[in-house]
């Protein structure tokens, strides 16, 4: 079994952006021979997560409503179990949504253990927090606080460094990013022309620096782990405005608000990019096994027939055609491969 692993501080929406994935990623796939299943469970459970953020959006239908989005945070860990067909051949997977709270209040050794055992790690940013307020240290004023950047790094490197090096994929995932993506892509409001979304590919360089130092300081590290930048629009209609403090707990708050320009079929519940982590860690998880397969070497979580290595081949070749990615040094849309070992 293929074990995926979501990070991120407490109320960063990465429940959202999960039950998002699921469904995006279907669209995404849909004309090709692969699809993504989920037992009725997990069905349920993301359908409602997703329908809570529809919900949410409708509060936006007053003009000038500024609202809380993540008001609900996520006290136990959920895992959701999926497959990746393809004919009747199926890649079995997991993916454990990890509360924010557990990366500080003594849930740490568990951290540690699930970094231990999955291939793959996404890290879920709040935008806002990290590129709202720039400080003189290249990252917003709250990032540390609420992104729980030096936590993450420390959770990595006691547990890494007592382990055999293997190969991983680390994905940062910037989520909640549509005012900076609206703001890059609209000529009326972008005066300076700057590139927003590519700006958070430099924030997030300042605002990880250790991780990333850590995860390329030795030589085996470095050609054993891919590391990408994959931002999302989680909602999609809404743009972030402002910070509040939040009377009962003192927390700073990020309030949204629906831009008045946007295009009528751009309002309301329109997430973007949500599948591009999935697709990126599927992908890195089949040219594994596909690697595995060419050197003979059996996979334990590929039930397929007797083509097995040309079935991963074709399933290999499915997702990497649905990767948004960099085509050369300069990061696009913010998408940008760190390291890429593999050559995804």
């Amino acid at each position: 079994m293929i074990n995926i692993l979501m990070l991120g501080g407490k109320r960063c929406g990465k429940t959202t952006v999960l039950a998002s994935m699921f469904d995006e990623v279907n669209r995404a796939l849909a004309g090709t021979n692969v699809s993504l299943m989920v037992d009725n469970a997990n069905v349920a459970s993301l359908r409602q997560a997703r329908w809570g953020i529809q919900q949410k959006m409708q509060e936006f239908n007053t003009p000038l409503t500024r609202i809380q989005v993540d008001d609900n945070a996520t006290d136990a860990m959920k895992t959701y179990f999926f497959d990746l067909v393809s004919g009747n051949s199926v890649v079995k997977f997991q993916i454990h949504d990890v509360p924010g709270e557990w990366l500080t209040d003594g849930h740490e050794a568990q951290v540690q253990q699930l970094i231990k055992d999955c291939q793959v790690i996404l890290i879920a940013i709040d935008t806002p927090y990290l590129f709202a307020k720039m400080t003189g240290n290249g990252y917003g004023l709250y990032h540390e606080e609420y992104n729980k950047p030096q936590e993450i790094t420390n959770l990595f490197k006691n547990t890494l460094s007592t382990l055999p090096v293997t190969d991983r994929m680390v994905l940062f995932v910037p989520i909640k990013c549509e005012r900076y993506y609206h703001l890059t892509h609209c000529k009326e409001l972008n005066i300076n022309h700057r590139n927003y979304m590519n700006e958070i590919v430099e924030a997030i360089s300042y605002g990880y620096n250790d991780l990333l130092m850590y995860l390329r300081s030795s030589a085996e590290l470095e050609s054993k782990t891919t590391m990408a930048i994959t931002p999302i629009l989680s909602a999609g209609g809404i743009d972030f405005v402002k910070f509040c403090e939040d009377p009962e707990t003192g927390r700073m708050v990020s309030l949204y608000q629906e831009p008045e320009f946007l295009d009528k079929s751009e309002k309301g519940y329109q997430p973007k990019f949500c599948e591009q982590p999935l697709v990126y860690a599927l992908s890195f998880i089949l040219m594994d096994a596909w690697v595995q397969s060419k050197n003979g070497q059996s996979n334990n979580f590929f039930k397929g027939g007797a083509s097995n290595t040309q079935l991963l081949q074709q399933m290999m070749d499915t997702m990497r055609r649905k990767m948004k990615k960099n085509t050369g040094s300069f990061a696009d849309d913010g998408y940008y491969f760190i390291q890429n070992p593999r050559f995804l």
